[in-house]
């Protein structure tokens, strides 16, 4: 017999529900073809995960305005390739200006939620297709912790909805604190 040693903690909880905080590695745009109209969407790989574990984001396009907005929001909360911020002719909601070349998501960090599928009944952990922003200042854009949880907040909602849960006061579902390798808990802080 040998001497051996392990660690006395089981992982790093990079699979963990809730929120984590990722490093995109890569940025890929794709076509999905469709009898009812090709749609874009956009491939992002994050620091330390395998390929297999990645992100997909498609085109969405609000049928009143004709505006794509869920790719467009990943680049906005990445502040990725961000060239300025117009004034609105009204005033009333200014106009990002950005260049949407994919290599600018490279290197940013994006807050990611992750839940367990019940589609299959293996319990697999997924990534929401929805993103949120970290806490930052930009040269355009800044966010601070208070925008990030709110936004955080809507997307959770999103997701319950999706999984057609219902939530209560005492059970959100997510910790909106959860950070990368943090495990996520039905408790609030707020």
């Amino acid at each position: 017999m040998a001497v051996k040693t392990m660690s006395a903690v089981g992982g790093e909880g990079k699979f963990n529900d809730g929120w984590h905080e990722l490093t995109i590695t890569h940025a890929e745009y794709g076509v999905y073809k469709n009898v009812k109209g090709d749609k874009r969407y956009i491939t992002l790989h994050f620091d330390g995960y395998p390929d297999n574990m990645d992100l997909r984001i498609y085109e969405v396009v609000n049928k009143e305005t004709n505006e794509e907005f869920k790719l467009s929001g990943l680049f906005k909360y990445a502040n990725a390739g961000i060239m300025g911020v117009l004034k609105d002719p009204t005033g009333k909601r200014p106009v990002i200006q950005y260049d949407d070349e994919a290599t600018n998501l490279v290197d940013r960090k994006i807050n990611v939620l992750f839940y367990k599928e019940t589609k299959t009944g293996n319990g697999y952990t997924r990534m929401f297709e929805s993103v949120a922003p970290i806490e930052q200042e930009g040269e355009h854009l800044s966010y601070t912790a208070d925008q990030v949880t709110s936004i955080q907040f809507g997307i959770e909602k999103n997701l319950e909805k999706m999984l057609g849960k219902t939530t209560t006061t005492e059970d959100v579902g997510f910790n909106t604190n959860a950070t990368k390798a943090s495990t996520a808990t039905s408790d609030i802080p707020f």
